[in-house]
């Protein structure tokens, strides 16, 4: 932490030598520091930035590689403005987010009979998740230089959940469903084949729905026309609620049979400071915000 802070004043350091006086709002090609009415922004991870300025400041320039665009939080969320007027900007923040992933196992065909080697059946794993989150707040700003203060308020509400679900070639039934039937154990990495009674067909982890309200208050160091570093803190509440899941197993004894039995839910409640805690799962980093 003390390495990205020292960086970063290097860079600022670095920087304001290029710019005017923090008293000049105007650049010399007439071009305004400061955000106006109607300007939009996005906020990106400052870190790669200011370690590639930082570097060219110490031995490790000839080291150095290209920065790339980081996520403000480094979990998919993104973050913008709309300033309604020099001091007032209205935030949002989305993160929208849907994921399937499949994967294929050959197991031997139990209902060969004939002879030679025997041909295989296909079981199959599929995992689904989904993020949603959606946020908004107000942001009102201070300052008459290029060191801008500002503080408001933002909510955020977010729903989450993921499942898995397993089909088997091999039908469970009298003939090959005490201990010889050939199946995929998904828990190793590669899957492998074994053989058992039991096994899960379906596993629904539950929905998760959070909200969180936050207070918030930062600054921002503009460096260039429309673009600057800064940083945030937040103050406020979290609450998440994550519903019942469900466990569905077949097994064979005499007959082919499915039980499904339930997972217990749970919930949590906060109220703490945090650095950047966009959908309480961010982490404390400095941004760089592009203003146009």
């Amino acid at each position: 932490m003390k390495k990205i802070i020292l960086t970063a004043a290097l860079a600022i350091s670095t920087l304001g030598l290029f710019a005017q006086g923090s008293d000049q709002l105007i650049s010399k090609k007439g071009e305004m520091y400061l955000p106006e009415a109607g300007d939009w922004a996005i906020s990106f991870n400052a870190v790669p930035f200011l370690n590639y300025i930082g570097n060219f400041l110490t031995s490790s320039a000839a080291g150095n590689t290209a920065p790339v665009a980081n996520f403000l939080n480094g979990n998919q969320t993104i973050m913008g403005k709309y300033f309604v007027d020099n001091q007032t900007a209205y935030r949002a923040i989305v993160r929208i987010g849907i994921n399937h992933t499949g994967m294929d196992n050959l197991v031997t065909d139990e209902t060969y009979t004939g002879t030679g080697v025997p041909p295989t059946v296909t079981d199959h794993w599929s995992y689904a998740q989904h993020f949603i989150g959606l946020g908004a707040g107000m942001e009102k700003r201070r300052g008459k230089t290029r060191l801008q203060g500002y503080y408001g308020a933002e909510l955020m509400f977010f729903l989450t959940g993921s499942s898995n679900a397993y089909t088997y070639g091999n039908a469970y039934n009298s003939t090959y469903g005490m201990g010889g039937q050939s199946t995929t154990n998904w828990t190793t990495s590669p899957p492998t084949v074994t053989t058992g009674l039991s096994r899960v067909t379906e596993n629904d982890m539950g929905s998760t729905f959070g909200v969180n309200l936050l207070g918030f208050i930062g600054f921002e160091y503009f460096f260039m026309p429309k673009v600057s570093v800064g940083a945030e803190y937040t103050w406020g509440l979290t609450f998440s609620s994550t519903g019942q899941g469900t466990l569905t197993t077949e097994s064979y004894t005499t007959s082919d049979m499915s039980v499904t039995t339930h997972t217990g839910g749970s919930s949590s409640f906060s109220f703490d400071n945090g650095i950047n805690s966009a959908f309480g799962t961010g982490g404390g980093s400095l941004y760089i915000n592009f203003h146009f």
